[in-house]
């Protein structure tokens, strides 16, 4: 959305006809009005304003003066509120429509124009002051979207975005003010870049469905085949001038393997149901899907450790930053959609290898109760041990099992160290109220499924001792010698403390980069994406400093 240099005239003529005295005194009385409830037509109502205490706060502070008096600078911040659809927000959350209909209603109407000037001037401020804050934390409350969100929200204090505000309208950098706002990691710059390119395509490509009724394998032939080269072509994986064929040859089934690796379905080259699904996204759901994960990163704070750890959970990916920059990943399986991995963050504080596991009653009672009532040995043989309430050891072939149900039972269970420890070799501990952790696991051969929503909750990492030597940084006293030679001591519980800050992330994005530079769209496997869409597209409410 591009401003007009037609409309200049029209702003310089706004701005030089009204006086000052008559502007200010309207805008005191529409910031009076913010806070009354009484119907007057001249004036704005609560509804209208965004953010009516940053605004009360900000004109005070002018003493109801106009904050935008150069025609030119107004033409400016009316093109940045109207790009800001590049980074996934909707222009008319900044008033961006009304702003337009002001100007034309100023052009009309030769009686009212000082009320006009002033409603233009607090409609504008009020757009810039949201827009900002839009771009710091998202518009989406993810409070709203996951009960488990514990990720530090800003307080907004109204009297310092309105001082900001002030000085950079003053010295003209509140375009560069808006841009350091925006998150500043490779990921969100990809996804930006992807958004225009999907808006383009959007715009400018015929969508034809991939016809789902046959597999496609190489050597076929048919009008199905050529419907794959062309999606294929739009998405980047075959250039756009190639020539058009119904025959599934070698290039076509090498740009097919690699967008299965890109989207983490397996790369046999053969077009299925997983396939299908991803290919058959047509390009405003593509759209879609960047604008949710933009705002979802815009939720990530500022304030992170400089080193810290994310976990993708919809990409079943950790990822580890070293000074803000990647150095490892790794696949991770992540928890099913009945036990949920929550989001959330918190510090890393320490690793114990050879971890016992202390399984909670929820996952007693799921699962591991009946296999102990049908078989007593497979605890023995699992290496689960039972204490009652005074720490005594209780024989589990001595329990009276036809006593309890899951819900019921009264023992403490501990699976000690060992091959079949659910936790494996090592844990990586960043304590918090969901008792949800990083760490090894006996399971190995999941890791080669596509899919892996696994778990009860907690995250099972594939590589689990690469991460710990990492993460300790510290080859004199822990390294992979001595590490493998502690796991084989079989000394339980051995804790080595994290010396510097490292946070951990726990996030679900369902659009990711790949290693090839493109995007890869996930599954939403907790089925989180149409409430934020929801979210994202519903108009703005009144928001106080809180947020609310």
């Amino acid at each position: 959305m591009k401003y007009s240099s037609h409309l200049l005239p029209l702003l310089a003529l706004l701005f030089s006809i009204c006086t000052q005295a008559d502007v200010s005194r309207e805008i005191r009385d529409i910031n009076e009005s913010l806070f009354v409830d009484r119907h007057d037509s001249r004036v704005l109502y609560r509804g209208i304003v965004h953010g009516p205490e940053f605004v009360g706060v900000f004109y005070d502070l002018l003493e109801y003066q106009p904050a935008w008096t150069d025609p030119g600078y107004v033409g400016e911040m009316i093109t940045l509120l109207g790009n800001s659809d590049l980074e996934g927000l909707n222009p008319d959350d900044y008033h961006y429509g009304e702003l337009q209909a002001l100007r034309r209603e100023y052009k009309a109407d030769q009686a009212d124009k000082d009320h006009i000037r002033a409603q233009f001037d607090v409609l504008l401020s009020d757009g810039i002051l949201l827009y900002a804050r839009h771009l710091l934390e998202g518009k989406v409350d993810p409070r709203t979207m996951d009960s488990s969100w514990n990720y530090p929200r800003r307080d907004f204090v109204p009297e310092a975005m309105a001082e900001s505000l002030v000085r950079a309208i003053r010295e003209r950098r509140v375009g560069q003010t808006l841009e350091q706002l925006k998150p500043d990691v490779p990921v969100y710059r990809q996804m930006k870049k992807e958004l225009a390119h999907y808006r383009e395509l959007a715009d400018t490509q015929q969508f034809f469905l991939v016809p789902t009724d046959t597999v496609l394998k190489p050597r076929q032939t048919g009008e199905s085949i050529m419907l794959l080269r062309r999606r294929l072509a739009q998405l980047g994986y075959l250039p756009l001038s190639a020539p058009e064929s119904e025959h599934f040859g070698a290039t076509l089934g090498g740009a097919v393997r690699e967008f299965q690796r890109d989207h983490s379905i397996d790369s046999d080259g053969i077009v299925g149901k997983q396939s299908f699904t991803v290919l058959n996204m047509t390009f405003q759901q593509r759209v879609d899907k960047l604008r949710i994960n933009m705002d979802r990163i815009r939720w990530i704070s500022k304030d992170l450790s400089d080193d810290f750890i994310l976990v993708n959970i919809a990409g079943y990916e950790l990822h580890y930053l070293r000074n803000r920059e990647l150095v490892w990943e790794t696949p991770v399986m992540t928890g099913t959609i009945n036990t949920r991995t929550p989001i959330f963050q918190k510090r890393l504080r320490y690793l114990e290898f050879n971890p016992t596991w202390t399984p909670p009653h929820s996952i007693i009672n799921r699962s591991l109760f009946s296999k102990f009532k049908a078989n007593p040995q497979y605890a023995v043989d699992k290496n689960y041990k039972f204490y009652d309430s005074a720490g005594t050891a209780v024989d589990p072939f001595k329990i009276d099992w036809a006593k309890y149900t899951g819900p019921t039972f009264p023992y403490r269970v501990v699976q000690a160290p060992g091959p079949f420890n659910a936790m494996g070799q090592v844990k990586f501990m960043f304590p918090n109220r969901h008792a949800v952790y990083i760490h090894d696991t006996p399971s190995k051969a999941l890791f080669s499924r596509t899919s892996r929503a696994f778990s009860a909750g907690c995250i099972r990492v594939k590589d689990p001792l690469e991460l710990a030597r990492i993460l300790l940084d510290d080859p004199e006293n822990w390294s992979a010698g001595k590490i493998d030679a502690l796991l084989a001591s079989g000394k339980p519980q051995q804790v080595a403390r994290i010396q510097r800050k490292i946070d951990v992330l726990l996030m679900y994005w369902t659009v990711s980069p790949t290693t090839s530079g493109r995007m890869q769209f996930h599954p939403d496997i907790y089925e989180l994406d149409p409430l934020a869409l929801t979210a994202l597209d519903a108009p703005v409410k009144v928001i106080d400093a809180s947020g609310a």
